[in-house]
């Protein structure tokens, strides 16, 4: 798996909250945008948080995904789940319960 690139270390980093997702339940929204900000897709993955790293990332454990599925170190993107079912809107699947979520906005690069 690949780093991803964070730049230098957020001063901001919350170790404590770090330290706090790993083995919890994440449910992640991503809405992908091209340059101009209009919406090219959306996904939703929900899992099990193994590791969360500046360098690396927080790295989640789905059940339907042969490997692991990692998003940026941005924790100020984690808030605690609130209780309810989620229906994963490109699935089947309802998730209860998750224990944080977050909603990160892709943002494809301008290609010249």
């Amino acid at each position: 798996m690949d780093a991803i690139d964070g730049g230098e270390r957020d001063e901001d980093w919350d170790q404590d909250l770090a330290d706090d997702l790993i083995g919890s339940s994440l449910l992640v929204g991503l809405t992908y945008v091209d340059s101009g900000g209009a919406v090219l897709g959306r996904r939703q993955v929900f899992g099990i948080v193994e590791t969360v790293d500046v360098q690396t990332g927080i790295v989640i454990r789905t059940d339907d995904e042969d490997s692991p599925f990692a998003v940026a170190p941005l924790l100020d993107a984690i808030e605690v789940g609130e209780p309810g079912l989620y229906q994963l809107a490109d699935q089947d699947r309802v998730v209860e319960n998750p224990d944080f979520t977050a909603l990160f906005t892709v943002t494809q690069p301008l290609r010249n």
